[in-house]
């Protein structure tokens, strides 16, 4: 998750909650849905406001596809 968001710079995500702890770790709610833990680390939450258009949404998701398919 940190890697891929250090690859969209422009992008202000985050790989864990909101009052998620310093440091690398999976995410409980990511974990509960079933996932294993070294697929769940590469999570990436996105939030969205009022504020938030639809070409900011499909400029964020082509960036964020982009850097995947460039980390793979």
């Amino acid at each position: 998750g940190n890697e891929l968001l250090r690859a969209c710079p422009k992008i202000a995500a985050s790989t864990g909650s909101a009052c998620h702890e310093a440091g690398e770790s999976a995410s409980a709610v990511i974990l509960a849905m079933g996932l294993p833990a070294e697929e769940a680390i590469g999570s990436v939450r996105l939030t969205l406001g009022r504020s938030s258009t639809q070409v900011q949404i499909d400029l964020a998701a082509d960036a964020l596809a982009k850097a995947w398919n460039s980390l793979t």
